[in-house]
C-alpha cells in the first residue's frame, strides 16, 4: 500500500525541485511573507514599530501568500503527467489511483515543509530579541502545516480537471482564495449575526485557533475532513477516464 505511495512521492518531489517553479515560489513565499512579516499592510502593523516579540503578523499573512504560491506548485502535479502523456504509463504500473494522489499529495508536502522551513528564521530572530510563546509559534506552525496541506489537496483536485497547467493553476488560485477568504466574508454578509455553525465553515475562523497556539483537535478534524474530500473527489477525477 505505502511503498507505492512513497515511490510516486520522492519521483514528485525530485520533479518538483528539478523545476525552477518550485524555487521562484519558496523565494516568493519567503520574501512576501518576510515582508509583511516586518512591515505589514501598508506600514500598519510595523513590528520594528510594535515592538513585540511575537509572530502573530506571520501567521496572519503566510496563509494569503500560502493561497497564491501553492497552487503554482500543484497544476502540473497531474496536468502535466495527461499532458505528456506519461499518466497513462504511470497507470500501467501497479498502483491505485488513489496511491498516485496520495503520492503526488505527498510530494507537494515536500515544497511545503521546504518553505516553511525558510520561515524559521523569523522565530530565531523573534527569539533572540525577546521572549515569545513558544506555544504560540507551534500551534501557529501546526496551522500553516495543514492549511497548506489543505491548499496543496485543493490545487491537485484542480490538476486532476484539465490537462492545461495554466487552467489548473487558475481553477486552484480560484478555489484556495475562495475558501480562504470568502467563506467567511460571504457568512458575514448574509447575516448580521452569523450562527456558529456557519463560521465554523470558515477557513480563518478554524485557523485562528492554531495562530493563538491552541491545537484544537476540532479544528485539526475539520482540515483534516477538507483534505479527504479534496482527495477522493482527485481520486474519482483520475478515475473518470474510465468513464469515456
Amino acid at each position: 500500500m505505502w511503498k507505492p505511495i512513497w515511490t510516486i512521492a520522492r519521483r514528485e518531489m525530485s520533479a518538483t525541485f528539478d523545476s525552477p517553479i518550485a524555487y521562484i515560489a519558496a523565494t516568493v513565499f519567503l520574501v512576501v511573507t518576510g515582508l509583511l512579516f516586518f512591515f505589514g499592510v501598508g506600514g500598519a502593523d510595523d513590528w520594528f514599530v510594535a515592538r513585540e516579540a511575537t509572530l502573530r503578523p506571520l501567521f496572519e499573512y503566510a496563509p494569503w501568500v500560502l493561497a497564491v504560491i501553492v497552487p503554482a506548485v500543484t497544476m502540473r502535479l497531474i496536468a502535466e503527467e495527461k499532458k505528456s502523456g506519461t499518466l497513462e504509463l504511470l497507470v500501467t504500473l501497479p498502483v491505485t489511483d488513489l496511491q498516485i494522489v496520495l503520492g503526488k499529495l505527498l510530494g507537494g508536502m515536500g515544497f511545503l515543509a521546504v518553505a516553511l522551513a525558510l520561515t524559521l528564521v523569523f522565530p530565531a530572530l523573534v527569539m533572540a530579541l525577546g521572549r515569545p510563546d513558544v506555544g504560540a509559534m507551534v500551534g501557529g506552525y501546526v496551522g500553516l502545516v495543514l492549511i497548506g496541506t489543505t491548499f496543496l489537496a485543493l490545487g491537485l483536485m484542480t490538476s486532476t480537471w484539465t490537462h492545461n497547467q495554466i487552467v489548473a493553476f487558475i481553477l486552484g488560485l480560484l478555489l484556495c482564495v475562495f475558501f480562504w477568504t470568502a467563506t467567511d466574508a460571504l457568512v458575514k454578509v448574509a447575516f448580521t449575526d452569523p450562527p456558529a455553525a456557519l463560521q465554523l465553515l470558515s477557513f480563518q475562523t478554524q485557523f485562528a485557533s492554531f495562530a493563538r497556539g491552541v491545537i484544537d483537535l476540532r479544528n485539526v478534524l475539520y482540515f483534516l475532513s477538507i483534505i479527504s474530500v479534496a482527495v477522493v473527489a482527485s481520486t474519482y477525477s483520475l478515475q473518470s477516464r474510465h468513464w469515456k
